[in-house]
């Protein structure tokens, strides 16, 4: 019989958690910022970048930093068109801002390139924009074994490289409960992680959002944070309200549909009349601005399948 590994408490050191920003994102851990579509939390997440690769102190924190090198992974938005120029209006150093090249194959959680290229690059913040396309797309997230399962694999790399993890969320549609359950997907994913943060609107402006933790298991909450969206984030104060107050009534202001919503509502009325050939559609897609993985993400997790006919493939509603 083999003998198993077993640890004595007696012999591990004990270790403080190092934190990227108190008490909002911890070193080693995974954190989620999570919002309603269009309430700015993508820009409130580059703003942060582009503060960090410059070596400039994070809102309202008074600590000298050095800058970093960051990883930002998305799949809903242009990099070339629409990250870059936000990248560039926040005034970024861009030269130690970093993206792996996912044109032949999409990352996931357990991809060792997301190490080796966290450890290639020095990099001490990942990004993954958003949960739902870089879970994996063999992975439910309403499955709480498939998602513990996902999540352990990106937590042990985590705490293997000490980069911090920032994973950008949509919430689902639900209103009136705690935000901790307005996570698209299994309670597991909020109880995966360390942290959570959430974005929201600000009832008493239609331009402002206000960043409000819901979840700190490392730290006791810092405050809720108030900033100015336009095409850039501008940082304004530090609010006393606390978080269900700030959440509360404020499901009803965002109604915009997100990119992958988007596509499963019209990829299948594209599809009622019958077969349309596949690169018909991602340019159809494309022209809205929605990328070629999130339509081929929605895809594979709708009843459609691809058939060849001729020198042409086309996509089709299963019988």
């Amino acid at each position: 019989m083999n003998e198993q590994e077993i640890l004595c408490f007696a012999d591990i050191q004990a270790e403080e958690v190092k934190w990227l920003w108190y008490p909002y994102i911890p070193y080693g851990k995974i954190t989620i910022l999570q919002g309603d579509p269009g309430c700015g939390k993508t820009m409130a997440v580059l703003s942060l970048a582009a503060l960090l690769s410059k070596g400039e102190s994070l809102p309202f924190e008074e600590a000298v930093r050095e800058p970093i090198n960051i990883l930002y992974q998305t799949s809903e938005d242009g990099i070339a068109d629409t990250i870059k120029p936000r990248l560039e209006s926040a005034g970024a150093n861009c030269t130690r801002i970093k993206i792996i090249n996912e044109e032949k194959r999409a990352l996931t959680f357990d991809d060792p390139r997301l190490e080796q290229s966290i450890l290639q690059e020095n990099a001490r913040l990942l990004i993954l924009d958003p949960l739902s396309a870089y879970i994996g797309p063999t992975v439910s997230m309403n499955q709480a074994n498939e998602v513990r399962g996902a999540f352990r694999s990106l937590y042990a790399m985590a705490q293997r490289t000490r980069c911090a993890v920032l994973i950008v969320a949509h919430m689902n549609k639900m209103s009136g409960i705690n935000a901790l359950y307005r996570t698209s997907g299994s309670i597991d994913i909020a109880g995966a992680v360390r942290s959570i943060l959430t974005v929201t609107r600000y009832q008493r402006s239609p331009t402002q959002r206000v960043l409000v933790p819901v979840k700190s298991n490392l730290a006791a909450a810092g405050p809720a944070l108030l900033f100015e969206l336009s095409d850039h984030v501008e940082w304004l104060r530090q609010l006393d309200e606390d978080a269900e107050s700030l959440l509360n009534g404020c499901d009803s202001l965002s109604e915009a549909p997100t990119k992958q919503q988007q596509v499963e509502e019209e990829l299948p009325r594209l599809l009622e009349k019958g077969p349309i050939p596949n690169q018909e559609i991602i340019q159809h897609f494309k022209s809205k601005g929605i990328q070629d993985r999130t339509v081929n993400l929605v895809k594979g997790r709708l009843n459609i399948r691809s058939v060849r006919k001729g020198d042409k493939w086309y996509w089709q509603l299963n019988a």
